[in-house]
């Protein structure tokens, strides 16, 4: 028996000793605690689960299903891992997760504690619907790993976490709304001694006192994500840290409120791999605190303010051999301040992969920084490990040097928005076989590649916009069969589009601003946004093309010359955001078979020849915010059910032929209007005092060209959005953040007589136009209110009265409009205070006096503003004034001199005194002339009062005379 013992327990210390390399590490030979199967399936029932994650949840053995780990000698379960699918294929702190793989719960269900050997919990991902995190985890003393991030928590994170002492990793951070995790006192946190990860990004410590502290307590920290978390120097202080926590390897500290001087205790961090301080307020030069960090391969510095780079970005280059990735991009660097080129050291040119300094605002040029004046340095092309170069939106001029063509490793080239010029071959891109992406829009390039050429690379981004390719497409594109964006638009290709464009894999199409002519070709379906505008297209829409096209989102057609009806067909893209088809010969009727869509934004069909009425189904577009139907021959009145579209901000159904009255719910429903444009109909009526309601962002007001009567509303002066919100700040636009992802908003207006068209501008335009109505009364003082105003056009009314005196206030006016009324009076001097005024019309009216000068209105001397006014005089008019003296206030140069005063006062008192004193003076020393003055005078009196007497002595008989005759 003792042999046999022995034996066995041989037998059982080889299987202990060789377990991690036998097959029954498998867990399928483990059978797991029936007490613990019965505990998940209990945590799955508390679940809703509606994409079946936990379908191989069955069955005996736990240990096999998904998601669940057991010990390997007793089965207990260990492990388990019911994180949510990530949207992206690698990983990040903050991560995105699928909605749609996230399992959902009121709550985390406490049955978690009987798993009594429980190490690794992970439930990041999921949706606990803003749920407190349990307070139960604390009694886990077991886990090692705890990761609950982007699981919809909220509330404070307990300070009872602090009990789990022997936790490796733990991982609260958030990123599904604004802070609604917070940690008032970090000290719980220092008793987690073993930490090795700590992730809390998201996570609110703005009111927690000094950090450092904290981390010093923590010896085995390596990675420290606090980005997002409300902090500022305060919560760094200059405490001395241990050289435990110099074993840190990945900090992360962005998207703060850090500001220079970059905290010291970054330069005692020789250990760091990865740093990030991107997005705080750092606005100093990047000084020597980064000298000492010669381990970093990740370095983050984007989206700050700094100026300058200490001895230039040859100086990190060098310093840093094991760099791979630098983010410099959208700073505030600036020219020779950046430091001077040297030779590039040998460690540099052999780990950078990713180089990014895209975005810049650099005024001028790049001289120092980049090595060469402006242009974009030869040892670039050094850099042989390099994948990611983005040098976008820095004003480089110059040539692309052939050098960059070496960089065999490059996946993606970025040099748009600058300035540069000159030849691309195929010597540029011969050699860059892993190229992906190429985006050089937006300079002066020609390419000079040859048509039959081949390219070594396998492109998915094609952006090259502006760029000079000739005539014809260039043939070499058709090779490339894995694009999925291919933006051409402005690079003066002509002709019909070619078939294998149609053939290619594409989401995006941007040919727009060529001379593409023929029909529109059959699109591939798979197609997302389309932008032929602004050629030469002709034909119709096909009839199918919704069908062609079922996962549309941008569809822009605009300026072509395409005619034929609106197929139908359109309403059936379910996805379409953006529709565009103004400046066309579309005719027939607007299909009105809207009403089961909901995520159109923006319905453009303007200057066209469509007809009939507004369809009523366009009511039914809640997500509609820019509708533009103007310049159309549409009939009928404004459909009742256009107000269900309560998210419009522009209404423009100007130049049709629109009848009935101006609605009163345009007021009441489109509170976020900013800009309505009804010009050239026949509404009739008054003007309706509900669209004074639109007064915090309406910037554009168009009602001219209409049967308008009654009068302008006092209200008008409530536009809060035509006023300037303190002196020279600039009226604010966040109505327009909207259609920053949609560049073609165009708008005409009558402005300083004339049509004209804005486009990039028009954010800035604050307009009035109540002109070529039938308006009468007098203009209403309020409109002095409206300090924004940069137009005001009340010509061609009835209008009478006078010009409001405060007409001065409105400091921005370029354009002012008058003419064909009734007003009168003089013309307020404060009009010369308008220094922008660069067009007035006051003609045709019946104003007097003298006409203003000074300032701006010197410079406009067409008498044609004035005329049709006979009674004003003085310049630009011939005709003098009568005391040809310059009117008060009027003429800077008819200032009066300080001495002229003076003398003039002088004489005056010194006249007075001599008169006053000459009579008052005699009557004083001269007894019998003072008695016969006061006897003349009382002799007067007697006379006045015996006159008056008989004459209402006279005027009573006769009234009595008349009541005898009746």
């Amino acid at each position: 028996m003792g042999k046999l013992f022995n034996l066995v327990l041989i037998v059982l210390t080889l299987c202990i000793e060789i377990a991690p390399f036998c097959s029954c590490q498998n867990s399928s030979f483990i059978s797991c605690i029936e007490g613990e199967r019965q505990t998940l399936l209990t945590l799955k029932q508390s679940f809703e689960d509606p994409f079946h994650r936990l379908s191989s949840w069955k069955g005996k053995n736990c240990c096999t299903w998904k998601g669940v780990s057991c010990d390997e000698i007793n089965g207990h379960v260990v492990k388990l891992n019911l994180r949510a699918t990530s949207r992206f294929s690698g990983e990040t702190v903050l991560g995105k997760f699928s909605e749609e793989s996230s399992l959902v719960a009121r709550e985390v269900n406490s049955c978690l504690l009987e798993l009594r050997y429980l190490e690794h919990l992970d439930l990041s991902g999921n949706d606990f619907q803003y749920s407190a995190i349990p307070h139960f985890f604390s009694l886990m003393r077991q886990l090692r790993y705890l990761n609950i991030s982007n699981a919809r928590f909220n509330g404070s994170v307990p300070n009872n976490l602090g009990n789990l002492t022997g936790l490796r990793v733990l991982d609260v951070s958030h990123d599904q709304g604004p802070w609604a995790l917070r940690v008032d006192d970090v000290q719980w946190i220092s008793n987690l001694s073993s930490l090795r990860h700590l992730g809390m990004a998201g996570v609110y410590l703005g009111e927690a006192p000094d950090f450092s502290p904290v981390l010093n307590m923590l010896p085995s920290l390596l990675s420290l994500h606090l980005s997002l978390c409300g902090l500022n120097n305060s919560h760094l202080s200059r405490h001395p840290i241990n050289s435990t926590f110099h074993r840190i390897r990945h900090l992360d500290l962005g998207n703060n409120h850090f500001t220079c001087p970059v905290p010291i205790m970054l330069q005692n961090m020789t250990s760091l791999r990865v740093l990030d301080l991107s997005l705080n307020l750092f606005s100093c030069s990047i000084q020597s605190s980064f000298d000492n960090l010669k381990s970093l391969v990740h370095l983050n510095l984007a989206g700050n303010d700094f100026s300058s780079i200490e001895n230039g970005l040859i100086s990190i280059l060098g310093n840093m051999c094991y760099l791979k990735s630098l983010d410099l991009s959208f700073n505030q660097f600036q020219g020779e301040k950046i430091g001077k080129y040297r030779n590039l050291s040998g460690c540099a040119g052999h780990d950078l992969e990713t180089l990014d300094l895209g975005s810049g605002r650099t005024g001028g040029q790049i001289p120092d920084w980049l090595g060469i004046g402006g242009h974009i340095p030869d040892w670039l092309g050094m850099l042989k490990n390099l994948k990611y170069l983005d040098l976008s939106g820095n004003q480089l001029n110059g040539s692309i040097p052939e050098s960059l063509g070496q960089l065999s490793n490059l996946e993606t080239i970025d040099l748009s928005h600058n300035s540069l010029e000159g030849a691309i071959s195929e010597v540029h891109l011969a050699a860059l076989s892993k190229l992906k992406v190429l985006s050089i829009s937006s300079n002066s390039l020609t390419i000079t590649i040859k048509s039959n050429w081949v390219p070594p690379f396998q492109l998915e981004y094609i952006e090259m916009e502006s760029c000079k390719f000739g005539t014809e497409f260039p043939q070499w594109l058709q090779t490339q069969l894995k694009a999925i964006t291919l933006v051409l638009s402005n690079t003066s290709i002509s002709g019909t589009l070619p078939n294998w464009i149609m053939d290619m894999n594409l989401y995006e199409l941007d040919l727009s601003h060529n001379q593409i002519n023929g029909t529109l070709p059959n699109f591939p379906s798979n197609l997302k946004r389309v932008d032929l505008s602004s050629n030469w297209i002709s034909g119709s829409l096909p009839e199918i093309i919704g069908d062609m096209l079922p996962q549309l989102r941008y569809l822009i057609l605009s300026d072509n010359l395409m005619n034929g009806p609106i197929p139908n067909s359109l309403c059936r893209i379910k996805t379409l955001v953006v529709l565009e088809l103004s400046k066309n010969s579309l005719s027939g009727n607007i299909p009105n078979c809207w009403r089961d869509h909901h995520v159109i934004e923006v319905l453009d069909l303007s200057s066209n020849k469509l007809s009939g009425v507004i369809p009523s189904s366009i009511g039914h577009l809640d997500s509609l915010r820019w509708l533009d139907l103007s310049n159309n021959n549409l009939n009928g009145e404004l459909p009742l059910d256009l107000k269900s579209c309560t998210s419009l901000r522009l209404l423009d159904v100007g130049e049709n032929a629109l009848s009935g009255n101006v609605p009163k719910w345009i007021g009441e429903s489109f509170r976020f209007l900013t800009i309505l444009r009804l010009r050239g109909n026949k509404l009739k009526g008054s003007i309706p005092s509900q669209l004074c309601q639109l007064s915090a962002d309406l910037h554009i007001l168009d009602l001219a060209e209409n049967n308008i009567k009654g009068r302008i509303p006092h209200c008008f002066g409530n536009f809060t959005g035509m006023v300037l919100h303190g002196e020279g700040d600039i009226i604010p636009l966040e109505p327009y953040k909207y259609l920053m992802y949609w560049e073609d908003e165009h708008l005409t207006e009558v402005m300083k007589g004339r049509f004209l068209e804005y486009t990039s501008t028009l954010s800035l335009l604050v307009y009035l136009d109540l002109s070529r109505n039938k308006l009468k009364g007098q203009i209403p003082q309020e409109l002095t209110f409206l300090t924004g105003l940069i137009g005001l056009n009340l010509s061609h009314n009835q209008l009478s009265g006078t010009i409001p005196k405060k007409i001065g206030e409105l400091g921005m006016l370029e354009s002012l409009d008058l003419s064909v009324n009734e007003l009168s009076g003089v013309i307020p001097s404060s009009m010369s205070t308008l220094t922008k005024l660069s067009h007035l019309n006051v003609s045709y009216n019946n104003f007097s006096g003298q006409i203003p000068n000074g300032n701006q209105l010197q410079t406009l001397d067409d008498p044609s503003i004035y005329a049709g006014n006979p009674l004003l005089c003085g310049p630009p008019l011939l005709k003098k004034c009568l005391d040809d003296e310059p009117h008060q206030g009027n003429n800077d140069n008819g200032r009066d001199n300080p001495a002229e005063k003076m003398w003039f006062f002088i004489v005056i008192m010194s006249g007075f005194a001599t008169g006053f004193w000459g009579v008052v003076g005699v009557l004083i020393f001269k007894k019998s002339w003072r008695h016969a003055y006061f006897l003349l005078v009382d002799r007067s009196k007697d006379w006045v009062l015996v006159h008056v007497t008989l004459k209402i002595a006279s005027v009573r008989n006769m009234i009595k005379g008349n009541r005898t005759d009746e």
